[in-house]
């Protein structure tokens, strides 16, 4: 299927503007990104507020998380993240970065377990996950080295689409931006609901 870049950067546009507003993407922060090819990806420029993106803020970028192009922008921070996950994962078409007050509260309040732990919810089927009632997002520390922070959140993959960073935020993916998305917004009801429910 031929790239569609317009309707990737609007894709990205629509959800940064939705999660700007609920406040998971707060200042300059946060990264999302649509699979272009087997060896490219559009993501979103190092210092755009992501409920301002226009479609020229974002820059095609290789698996070597390198510009593909020949741009003005700089590459998000965390861009080697979405490269190395794209590589592991054909199936991967969109991973959106979001800085989820709640996630990040549920990730000092597990970072013992090394894992939030979602159970007897009927939203865990937002995840596309049918046959289970016990699910988990894995936490990884918040390496301040990039690569070992890619490289930490590449080995916590599971079968669940999301990856948690201690005290910062999770990442979600998708097979498409529709459903990077939902896995997103799936995802912040989970942790909100984990962190506020009482406990027992």
């Amino acid at each position: 299927m031929t790239f569609d870049r317009e309707k990737a950067s609007l894709d990205m546009i629509q959800a940064g503007r939705a999660f700007y507003q609920f406040g998971w993407l707060l200042g300059t922060s946060g990264n999302l990104s649509v699979r272009a090819s087997d060896s490219t990806f559009l993501i979103t420029a190092s210092g755009k507020n992501k409920g301002e993106l226009q479609t020229d803020d974002f820059l095609l970028c290789d698996l070597r998380a390198a510009p593909a192009e020949p741009t003005i922008h700089k590459p998000s921070a965390e861009t080697l993240v979405h490269s190395l996950l794209y590589a592991a994962d054909p199936k991967i078409g969109a991973i959106f970065h979001v800085h989820h007050l709640d996630a990040a509260l549920c990730s000092t309040r597990d970072e013992a377990e090394g894992e939030t732990v979602f159970e007897g919810l009927e939203m865990i089927k937002g995840l596309d996950i049918w046959d289970r009632e016990r699910i988990s997002v894995p936490i990884v520390p918040n390496h301040l080295e990039i690569p070992k922070l890619a490289e930490a959140i590449l080995g916590a993959m599971t079968n669940v689409p999301s990856v948690m960073v201690l005290r910062h935020g999770f990442y979600a993916w998708g097979q498409n931006a529709f459903e990077a998305r939902r896995h997103v917004e799936t995802l912040a009801y989970l942790f909100s609901y984990a962190y506020r429910r009482p406990m027992s």
